[in-house]
């Protein structure tokens, strides 16, 4: 029957709308985030131990004002660039989240549109009060549907987004605690060996015990450095989850315009059968212009 095939044709356009709605516009707004603040890269050490590896034993004294002074300086701007690089990569993290909702919401603009089109294309088509009130269920059901989908897919969007940022930011705060207890770690040892150097401790005796403290100090570091959790498993845990949901509320959907559709082929081919008995003899053109 002519309009079955048409009302077939639109079901295909519609759900062609939605098939792939969310693919990398709402899903894909977790990039780069898996590696950005990596604690390995800011904590490294700032050459401190290099370069009192230079200077020998009896002039170590001498030359611990100046050499404690770069490490200030150092340490200064290795505090800044960790600064700067949490700020980049935050700013990083919500550019991408909003131009991925950008995105959402211009194609949910332009899904409505192809939605409002094809309910009017099937309301041109209904020439009974039936086959309207038909057209009229099923926009119903599909609106409903659709802000049932929408709700489900922002939700686990914005579940998705507050545990990856939670994440984050206890990555970040973890980092920053590594590297603060370096650093006093590395200002203890200074102002020790400055302490000792005033009082007049072998020179040798500063420098080995200074050393020592340096050391201390990284494999500190190192150790709490590993212990800190790597955010790209965690984040890959999310996006499953939240992958997972999506998949669910698309399935939802799925069905519910599956059973409008079903219903709406029903009540066209049931008026269309109708129309068919009543005008076999008395009017023969009522089938060619019910089913155009």
């Amino acid at each position: 029957m002519k309009n079955i095939k048409i009302i077939a044709n639109l079901f295909t356009l519609l759900a062609l709308t939605v098939s792939f709605s969310f693919a990398p516009a709402a899903l894909a707004d977790n990039s780069n985030i898996a590696n950005n603040t990596s604690a390995g890269n800011t904590t490294k050490g700032h050459g401190l131990g290099a370069a009192t590896a230079g200077i020998g034993s009896q002039n170590f004294c001498t030359h611990f004002s100046t050499l404690s002074q770069k490490y200030e300086t150092d340490m200064n701007k290795q505090t800044s660039s960790l600064q700067n690089k949490v700020d980049s990569e935050s700013q990083k993290i919500q550019n991408n989240q909003q131009n991925s909702d950008n995105t959402l919401q211009q194609n949910r603009a332009k899904w409505a549109q192809n939605r409002q089109n094809i309910y009017a294309r099937l309301n041109s088509k209904a020439t009974t009060d039936s086959e309207k009130q038909a057209v009229t269920t099923f926009q119903n059901a599909i609106e409903s549907a659709v802000k049932t989908r929408e709700s489900a897919i922002d939700s686990a969007r914005t579940t998705f987004r507050t545990a990856v940022k939670q994440i984050v930011s206890q990555h970040q705060s973890n980092v920053k605690q590594v590297l603060s207890t370096f650093q006093a770690a590395i200002q203890s040892a200074i102002q020790q060996a400055s302490a000792q150097c005033s009082s007049g401790t072998a020179a040798a005796t500063v420098r080995e015990t200074f050393r020592s403290a340096l050391q201390t100090a990284r494999t500190a570091r190192q150790s709490g450095a590993a212990q800190i959790d790597k955010v790209g498993p965690q984040v890959e845990q999310l996006a499953q989850t939240r992958n997972a949901a999506v998949q669910q509320a698309m399935q939802a959907y799925q069905t519910a315009m599956q059973s409008a559709v079903s219903a709406l082929k029903t009540a066209f081919a049931q008026n269309t059968n109708s129309n068919s008995t009543s005008g076999a003899n008395t009017n023969t053109g009522t089938t060619a212009t019910t089913n155009q």
